[in-house]
C-alpha cells in the first residue's frame, strides 16, 4: 500500500507541477503578446481556464488524500481510542460517497453529455474539461481506501490532520 501511495503521490505531483509550469509560461506569453507585440493571443486565456480547472481538481484530490484538507475538528479532537478511529473511518467513507456519487457518477454524466460540444478557442471537446471531475473522484476514492487501510493497520498512529 505504501508503494501505491508513493507512486500516486509522485504522478500527481509531477502532473500538477507540469501544469502549473505550463500555465506560467502561457500566462507570460499572453502578457508579452499583448503588451510587447501588440497582438494578444486568443488561445492562451482559454487554455489557462481549462488548465486551472484540471490543476485545481487534481490538487484537491491530492490534498484530500494526504488528509491535509480544511476540516472542523471540534468533535474529533475530543474523541480518543476506538471512537476516534471509527470517526476517522466514517469521514473517509463520506469522502468516498461524495467522490463516487458527485465526482465520479456526475462527472462521467457531464463528460458524456458534453463530449460532442467543442470548446471554441481550443477546438477540443468540452467533455475533456469535465473529465477532470471523474478523474479527481477516482483519485480521491483510491486515496480514501489507502487512508482507511492506514487507519485500520496502525490505530495508534495518527496520520496528518484528523478530519
Amino acid at each position: 500500500m505504501i508503494t501505491v501511495r508513493k507512486l500516486l503521490d509522485r504522478i500527481i505531483q509531477f502532473f500538477c507541477c507540469s501544469i502549473f509550469l505550463l500555465m506560467v509560461i502561457v500566462a507570460s506569453w499572453q502578457v508579452i503578446s499583448r503588451y510587447v507585440l501588440n497582438s494578444p493571443s486568443t488561445v492562451s486565456e482559454s487554455f489557462l481556464k481549462f488548465s486551472l480547472v484540471w490543476l485545481s481538481l487534481i490538487a484537491i484530490a491530492y490534498v484530500a488524500g494526504q488528509r491535509e484538507h480544511v476540516s472542523l475538528t471540534l468533535l474529533t479532537d475530543r474523541l480518543d481510542g476506538i471512537l476516534k478511529h471509527i470517526s476517522n473511518i466514517l469521514i473517509e467513507l463520506f469522502f468516498i460517497a461524495f467522490a463516487a456519487f458527485i465526482l465520479l457518477y456526475g462527472g462521467t454524466q457531464s463528460t458524456l453529455n458534453t463530449m460532442s460540444q467543442v470548446y471554441p478557442m481550443l477546438q477540443v471537446p468540452k467533455g475533456l474539461l469535465y473529465l477532470s471531475l471523474p478523474v479527481s473522484g477516482a483519485i480521491i476514492i483510491i486515496y480514501c481506501l489507502l487512508n482507511i487501510s492506514d487507519i485500520v493497520k496502525s490505530p495508534k498512529k495518527n496520520r496528518g490532520v484528523t478530519s
